[in-house]
């Protein structure tokens, strides 16, 4: 729980911050870009009320006013080259590449843009139409350079606030982490303590019943006695799930097809006594990596839940099934089902959806967060889904 915290809080800083520094980067290369094309358009537009002529730039590569290098071409109104010329030297030019150029600027229909690295302005003349010209090589490199730097800034910062953030979380999360480790400590010691005067309660019941007969207030005592037993052993075991440095689980490869129908085929016979149906679709020869003890707690908690929550006649049902590397074990039961808000609450410790249901049905809110935190041990998944009113399904998902 500590850990899912940690990494909600990196994930959250780090996006955060990720985000402001994408914009910023964009930004200022937006802005450079649209004043580069701002200056490049300027440009053109002169030359072109000059009708080509030779112009001079405000602003150059080298941030001094010089000459600007210009290519006119004149179109009439069949959009036939007339002529062409340039203020710098034309015997290099390649008459039909720039035929093919000027195609290229006459099809896009736009009075600005880019050709290759050839900025172009196309203005409507009284003899036909005017195509201006200039080399926009040294600005399409300032803008890609200046990219290229923002981007290896634009990570680097990004690395830095996850660093930054992972330092961050530590000190965020250690008042909770007090907190959370004293909580633990109480429920451990609390449920050992509680374990010595129930024995001795379930003892002193068993004495007076051999002594005075069967009592309905000795019957009382006898099953609450055995409700607080159920409690306290499920909380020494959330206990020792959550104590990383105690016993750690027994990794194995074991046969889970058998693991399931061992587990599974004892409820049949409380189902048929509560009047309810059992079905089992267990694929053979699956096989799993983990603690084979774990993952029958598991399922029996969640076939406890479908007897527990369903009703006379209910259709429950055990499935294993392998996709891929992945092996699917769910529990379905037909019954009233949970409401569709409440869905990602049913895991949450002493979560109960219905107070006055589960007291009598006996939960504590518990099982199911168990069985959460021994599959995530696992590095499985465990969902749940539900049509209220009708129908419930956990699925576990193991690697």
């Amino acid at each position: 729980m500590i850990r899912r915290l940690q990494h909600k809080i990196v994930l959250i800083i780090t996006l955060l911050l990720s985000i402001s520094v994408v914009v910023l980067m964009l930004a200022i290369n937006i802005m450079s870009q649209g004043q580069s094309t701002q200056r490049l358009r300027n440009t053109l537009e002169n030359a072109a009320e000059a009708d080509g002529l030779i112009i001079t730039r405000s602003f150059d590569r080298l941030g001094e006013g010089s000459e600007s290098w210009v290519l006119r071409v004149m179109l009439d109104f069949g959009n036939r080259m007339m002529r062409y010329d340039s203020n710098a030297d034309t015997s290099s030019i390649n008459s039909s590449a720039l035929l093919l150029i000027t195609n290229q600027v006459l099809e896009s229909g736009d009075e600005f843009g880019y050709v290759d690295n050839l900025a172009y302005y196309a203005q409507d003349k009284s003899y036909g139409k005017l195509i201006v010209f200039t080399d926009a090589t040294a600005e399409i490199r300032q803008n890609n350079n200046l990219l290229l730097i923002t981007s290896i800034i634009g990570i680097s910062s990004v690395l830095l606030f996850f660093l930054l953030s992972i330092a961050l979380s530590f000190w965020l999360i250690r008042p909770v982490k007090e907190t959370f480790d004293k909580q633990k400590q109480f429920i451990s010691d609390a449920s050992h303590e509680l374990k010595t005067p129930l024995a001795v309660i379930s003892a002193n019941t068993d004495v007076l019943e051999a002594e005075i007969g069967e009592n309905k207030w000795l019957g009382y005592i006898r099953s609450e006695s055995v409700r607080m037993s159920e409690l306290v052993n499920e909380l020494l075991y959330l206990a020792r799930i959550d104590d990383k440095t105690g016993k750690k689980l027994s990794m194995s490869k074991f046969d889970l097809s058998e693991a399931v129908l061992t587990t599974a085929l004892p409820f049949e016979s409380r189902m048929f006594e509560e009047g309810k149906n059992f079905d089992a679709d267990v694929d053979e020869n699956i096989f799993c990596e983990g603690d084979i003890s774990a993952i029958k707690h598991v399922l029996t908690i969640l076939i406890d839940n479908a007897i527990k929550y369903s009703g006379e006649k209910a259709d429950i049902s055990v499935s294993l099934k392998q996709h891929g590397n992945k092996k699917l074990l769910s529990v379905f039961n037909t019954g009233t089902g949970i409401k569709k808000e409440k869905l990602d609450k049913v895991f949450e410790r002493f979560y109960r959806e219905d107070e006055a249901r589960n007291s009598k049905s006996g939960g504590y809110g518990l099982g199911l967060a168990i069985a959460s935190e021994v599959v995530a041990r696992h590095h499985g998944t465990i969902k749940c889904e539900s049509e209220y009113g009708k129908w419930v399904k956990f699925t576990v998902t193991l690697p």
